[in-house]
């Protein structure tokens, strides 16, 4: 039976009522061949209501025809209605308190004590609710819903950090190291990798021909192919079994380490995004004479707090030895939030629907399931082509998502998966803040609000223009939002709206790019 929550004006009126004497309101239960019915409280002056259900009738009962007061207790009269059996009926009636407790008016020492007593009652109130509430799927929430839904063999799917590359480099040459007299064997191998990597250039090498000391010389007798020497067909060799010596130069090695911190710049520290390299490796030399080494990186917090456009990571906060720069050239915007109580508790309402592996609902769980997928869209497509179900899904590891939608999917049905098109979002706009508020604190409160919005969207979701007026006046100090321009960049077009919203087709996602917020001071 469900808890009858009582609010704290409720419970201190009863209490008052029961020192005090005056009218309550009890309940008790019919049973066939009990006539009497004791109040608890006593002495009763006068039954005002008896409410009850009779023939499955709610309906108000009369005093004298159907129950009379006797006693200090409620008898129910031969020939008269009564209520159902083992239902349950209301008496609402007035007694009279004790005589020595009088005075209840505000300050007094017992409407004192009752007002504290009764906070604490209305607190194990919410207490008993929410424990009661907790235990159902459709109205637990937090760790609560965990629980629930653990008996159900799911789990909530945990934040995910952002990850993506970043580029560490140099635009000129790193110092070289002169190595002097590396000593090889030849046996008749056609090329010996040198002992130091980069090699920059052979300045000698020296061995012994026909048991006399020679010079061998550069591109005759030998040429340098990668870290290696290479003896090329139809010059001079070394006699096998004897030594030959190498002097060359080479590179210094500059190494990212495993691990290393890189960061966006911002001149609030608090919101700075910070990533770790994911893998060790080192710089070499590109086709376009730049020194570089693409490395990837994972935030070091998860969820979407990490997911920034492409050129934001640009600091080093512990700078690395002969690096001179860093920069992340792609968007780094996989980070993903723990799935959401209505996200889970959905889903767990689908547990049971991976055993018929025949809907397009079943489908959409299972993949659901995947750690990081932010949003699909699951659909049939056109009777001419049916069998194929089309599949878009937004962050997630492709190839769990391949395994789970082959262990899912029904016999004879094709599931044609891809990934969501991205169209970038700018929006601009001005805000009408008044004199006192400091309009770069405003600014950035707006900012995050609507680049929170957009990046909420999932797949096929429009971005409504009245959402990024919302979302820009809800902070606090904003009295009118003007001048919104939303522009959508796509690969083939670039749409502009001042009024309308910008369309996103199923196949796309809605993704922020710059935010750029205006201010206008008003009297």
């Amino acid at each position: 039976m469900p808890l009858t929550r009582k609010t704290y004006r409720q419970i201190a009126k009863d209490i008052l009522t029961q020192i005090t004497g005056g009218e309550t309101t009890e309940e008790h239960t019919y049973a066939v061949g009990k006539i009497l019915y004791g109040l608890s409280n006593s002495p009763v002056a006068e039954i005002s209501e008896i409410k009850g259900i009779s023939k499955g009738v709610t309906k108000s009962f009369v005093k004298n025809v159907d129950y009379r007061l006797t006693r200090h207790s409620v008898e129910w009269l031969n020939g008269g209605e009564h209520p159902d059996e083992e239902t349950s009926f209301t008496v609402r009636y007035i007694f009279k308190g004790s005589a020595e407790i009088s005075d209840v008016n505000p300050g007094s020492v017992v409407r004192t004590t009752v007002e504290a007593i009764s906070r604490e009652i209305e607190y194990l109130y919410a207490q008993m609710d929410q424990a009661y509430l907790s235990g159902f799927l459709d109205t637990a929430t937090g760790e609560a819903l965990d629980l629930v839904v653990s008996l159900l063999g799911a789990k909530r799917k945990p934040p995910q950090p952002s990850s993506g590359y970043v580029t560490f480099g140099r635009s000129t040459e790193p110092e070289t190291l002169s190595v002097t007299g590396e000593v090889h064997l030849y046996d008749g191998s056609p090329e010996y990798a040198l002992k130091k990597p980069l090699v920059k250039e052979i300045v000698k090498i020296e061995g012994t021909v026909k048991g006399a000391p020679v010079n061998f010389e550069k591109d005759i007798d030998y040429s340098l192919v990668g870290n290696s020497v290479r003896w090329l067909p139809g010059g001079e060799k070394p006699d096998t079994k004897t030594v030959f010596r190498v002097d060359y130069t080479s590179y210094q090695e500059i190494v990212i380490p495993k691990g290393a911190v890189v960061a966006t710049f911002s001149p609030r520290p608090e919101e700075t995004r910070s990533f770790n390299t994911a893998d060790e490796t080192s710089l070499k030399l590109t086709n376009g004479g730049k020194w570089e080494a693409e490395v990837p990186v994972i935030c070091s917090v998860a969820g979407r707090w990490g997911n920034v456009l492409a050129g934001t990571v640009t600091v080093m906060p512990r700078p690395f030895p002969g690096v001179e720069y860093v920069i992340n050239k792609g968007d780094i915007t996989d980070g993903v939030e723990a799935e959401s109580d209505t996200e889970l508790r959905e889903r767990a309402k689908h547990a049971l629907e991976f055993a018929g592996k025949a809907t397009v609902s079943s489908l959409e769980s299972a993949i659901r399931t995947v750690e990081g997928v932010r949003s699909l869209l699951v659909e049939d497509m056109p009777e001419e082509v049916s069998g194929i179900v089309k599949v878009i899904v937004d962050g997630g590891d492709t190839d769990e998502i391949m395994r789970v939608i082959e262990e899912t999917r029904a016999a004879g049905i094709k599931v044609e998966f891809s990934r969501p098109r991205i169209v970038y979002i700018n929006v601009s706009f001005t805000l009408i803040l008044p004199k006192e508020v400091s309009p770069t604190v405003a600014a950035t409160e707006a900012e995050k609000l609507v680049r929170s919005y957009i990046s909420s969207l999932g797949i096929g979701e429009n971005v409504l223009f009245s959402k990024i007026i919302d979302a820009a006046l809800n902070v606090r100090w904003v009295s009118d939002v003007t001048e919104v321009l939303i522009t959508a960049h796509r690969e083939e077009e670039i749409v502009e709206s001042e009024i309308e919203n910008i369309l996103i087709s199923g196949e796309e996602r809605a993704e922020p790019r710059t935010i750029n917020v205006l201010f206008e001071i008003r009297e």
